[in-house]
């Protein structure tokens, strides 16, 4: 399928219009509404930031431990209803300057935005990398130009307008997204938990200890950077110049269709360093349009190339383990969230401190400055995105296998598989086990190791392994570790094949 078809494909103009009106409605949250509510009482934009970021810590564990819970329709009302509940708090307690409202309603502001962005990301794992890698980019150029016809109108000057434009978005883009993301959703309910998964299969994962999660807290802190100084109000001609960027990866995508997410990631490094390195010039009161726009510009064009990154490598990761795609959504959009609630303070903070001494205020964005740039050359200077996602390897079970509709008869239970392929031919069982004991002995396998090794190679999960052998959930997690390390592979089909060849010698 070439570029063309996979953006006329109606799944990808479904999650591409999705992702618009999230990006949308977060803009409008965050040009529009938060800085009203700011003049009443300026706590608001972090509490609601901190709140959003706890609620999809919150749906991440759920989705881990129990994905039972993932009840979509549930959710979503829930969601939804609060935040529209509480943007109309917000817009009330503007009007009469009554901080008891701004407070109800603060808490609850940004559950529907980081609800519906995880969605998103479900959806754009859901769709695949490939047309992911279309749709995200379309997404972020498409947003900009709903931006620039949201100004060309006047809508930042009406905060009424503004939040029923800001409701409008999100539920448009609840309705286009729905559908995918149900399909996730609706599988992985009755599929066995990720926390027991990643025992026999933990290369189907996302490490929480992966630098793709510190790289994800450290750009959003630039961008919530951006956000939050009040000297850093983007004019219509730095706008357009932050467009740049995102319709050039567009562009790319369409004429090579794909794009490097390595690429992304250093393009961005490259911007938001710029962003930094140009404070000087706001802090010090330059008056010739450049030095008054270069700080916002640079940094908001660099929080979107990463933006793209952080969606595209949630759709990759998702696409290749759906049972973990709830889960890698919604903890990397809680970092995404946390970021951004450290930023906008650390910038405000030197809003404060440059009104007295603005010497002061350009050491500590130095400092920023040169921190940001030592993680990126040192830190991450082996890491590599591409890599991480080639390294996660598919992850199936049963019942998500029937409920996703694939036809592989190895997905099936052994009576279902029967029908599809025939009886079952019962292995060999002294082969397989003179085959379990030479690779033990060859690998050094301790007498308890072996014996989980023998489970795991008859392709029994973590519970049964913990149930005959009587052992709690963290040992045989502990022994599945040094089975794999010592044997050097990454999941239980590679023990399996490792067995196999063994028999068959």
């Amino acid at each position: 399928m070439d570029t063309t078809e996979r953006i006329a494909a109606p799944a990808t103009l479904r999650v591409c219009a999705a992702l618009t009106l999230a990006l949308l409605s977060s803009f409008i949250v965050n040009s529009m509404l938060f800085p009203n509510v700011a003049l009443v009482m300026p706590l608001t934009r972090e509490i609601s930031t901190y709140c959003g970021a706890a609620f999809s810590i919150a749906v991440a564990v759920a989705a881990y431990v129990r994905p039972s819970l993932m009840r979509e329709g549930v959710w979503s009302v829930a969601c939804l209803a609060s935040t529209v509940g509480a943007a109309v708090l917000l817009y009330i307690g503007v009007l009469t300057n009554n901080t008891t409202l701004l407070l109800l309603g603060a808490p609850f502001g940004g559950l529907g935005s980081a609800w519906l962005a995880v969605l998103t990301g479900i959806g754009l794992a859901n769709l695949g990398a490939a047309r992911a890698m279309v749709a995200v980019p379309a997404g972020f150029v498409l947003q900009y130009a709903f931006r620039c016809g949201l100004m060309a109108l006047g809508l930042p000057s009406s905060m009424g307008l503004a939040t029923i434009a800001f409701v409008a978005a999100l539920v448009a883009s609840y309705l286009f997204i729905r559908r995918d993301a149900r399909t996730i959703l609706g599988s992985i309910q009755d599929s066995m938990a990720p926390t027991v998964l990643n025992i026999t299969s933990p290369s189907s994962y996302v490490s929480f200890s992966s630098l793709a999660f510190v790289s994800i807290l450290l750009f959003n802190i630039a961008c919530g950077f951006a956000l939050g100084s009040a000297r850093n109000e983007p004019s219509a001609a730095g706008t357009l110049i932050s467009f740049i960027p995102v319709t050039i990866t567009l562009v790319v995508v369409i004429a090579r269709g794909s794009i490097s997410t390595d690429g992304l990631y250093r393009g961005a490094m490259l911007l938001i360093f710029a962003g930094f390195l140009t404070a000087p010039l706001l802090l010090f009161g330059g008056d010739d349009p450049f030095s008054m726009q270069a700080h916002s510009t640079f940094l908001s064009a660099g929080s979107d190339v990463f933006n793209m990154l952080m969606y595209c490598f949630i759709a990759a990761v998702g696409a290749r383990n759906k049972l973990g795609a709830v889960a890698v959504s919604a903890s990397i959009l809680a970092t995404q969230w946390l970021g951004i609630g450290i930023g906008a303070p650390v910038a405000q903070l030197v809003d404060g401190i440059s009104e007295s001494n603005a010497t002061v205020a350009a050491w500590i964005t130095m400092g920023i400055t040169f921190a940001f740039v030592a993680y990126n050359y040192v830190g991450m200077r082996n890491y590599s995105f591409a890599e991480t996602i080639e390294g996660i390897r598919p992850a199936h079970t049963e019942s998500f296998a029937r409920n996703a509709g694939e036809s592989d008869a190895s997905a099936l239970p052994t009576e279902e598989a029967e029908l599809v392929e025939g009886p079952r031919q019962k292995p060999d069982e002294t082969a397989f086990e003179i085959a379990c004991a030479a690779v033990a002995e060859k690998h050094r396998l301790t007498a308890r190791e072996t014996e989980v090794f023998e489970l795991l190679a008859r392709g029994r999960t973590s519970p049964v392994i913990q149930e005959k052998l009587v052992l709690s959930h963290n040992t045989v997690k502990t022994h599945v570790r040094h089975i794999y390390a010592k044997l050097d592979v990454h999941s239980q089909q590679e023990l399996i094949s490792m067995v196999e060849e063994a028999t068959e010698k």
